[in-house]
């Protein structure tokens, strides 16, 4: 009886990944421009220009993050079907 490994699809995590790190970045740099919408001290980022920032922090660091725990997986599996 031959076990079929089920590997997963890296490139598709990466994307999903990314849009969820981009979300929770974006969510952060909402929340940061509703704080102090009311006085704008010198050297401060406007809402839309944290919010660009922040998501692509997040889409890189999670993105990445849920690459390499991809990987990971597929590693682990492969090393119990041996």
């Amino acid at each position: 009886m031959s076990s079929q490994v089920r590997r997963p699809n890296h490139l598709r995590v990466l994307i999903i990944g990314a849009v969820v790190g981009f979300a929770i970045g974006a969510f952060f740099g909402v929340s940061r421009g509703l704080e102090s919408s009311g006085r704008v001290a010198q050297g401060e980022y406007s809402t839309s220009t944290a919010v660009g920032y922040l998501g692509l922090l997040g889409a890189l660091v999670v993105g990445l993050l849920a690459a390499g725990i991809s990987v990971l997986l597929e590693v682990l599996s492969e090393r119990r079907n041996r």
